[in-house]
């Protein structure tokens, strides 16, 4: 795949550095349609009449929500109906850069060390540092876009 270019890449790690400072606050016990009613002051009832189903079928969504078996439409229905935006996003553990390099470095050690048996078993050992070498080799990678 093509890598993104410089200012694509510079928008989502914009993106990520915004979403990752709440990304360690999303988990709501009750699951955020129950946490959500709850602070707005929403009888079940409520909710039911302004999302146009019943109170039954909304406790069932609430529990499956909290189940995590919810779809994605049913909470951009719930949240439209709250008069909230839902919010849906992956989020990278790490700062991306960091994650991409390891990537990267993790595939060419494994292309110089696949390489380097065949190289040893033909008597043409390389001498170069290997370090260099894999680094050479995943910042050519990191640049195609190659690191999967």
């Amino acid at each position: 795949m093509k890598r993104p270019d410089e200012l694509a890449m510079k928008q989502i790690v914009r993106r990520f550095k915004n979403l990752s400072s709440i990304a360690k606050d999303t988990n709501v016990r009750t699951g955020w349609i129950a946490y959500m009613r709850q602070a707005m002051f929403l009888t079940l009832s409520n909710l039911a009449k302004a999302s146009g189903l019943s109170p039954a079928t909304v406790q069932q969504i609430e529990k499956r929500e909290k189940a995590g078996k919810v779809t994605i439409e049913t909470m951009r229905k719930m949240a439209a109906a709250m008069e909230c935006e839902f919010v849906y996003a992956l989020v990278p553990k790490q700062e991306l850069s960091t994650f991409l390099k390891q990537k990267a470095l993790a595939k060419a050690t494994r292309i110089l060390r696949e390489a380097d048996v065949h190289m040893t078993l033909e008597d043409q050992r390389v001498t170069e540092d290997i370090k260099v070498r894999i680094d050479r080799i995943a910042e050519d990678l990191l640049s195609k876009g190659d690191i999967w």
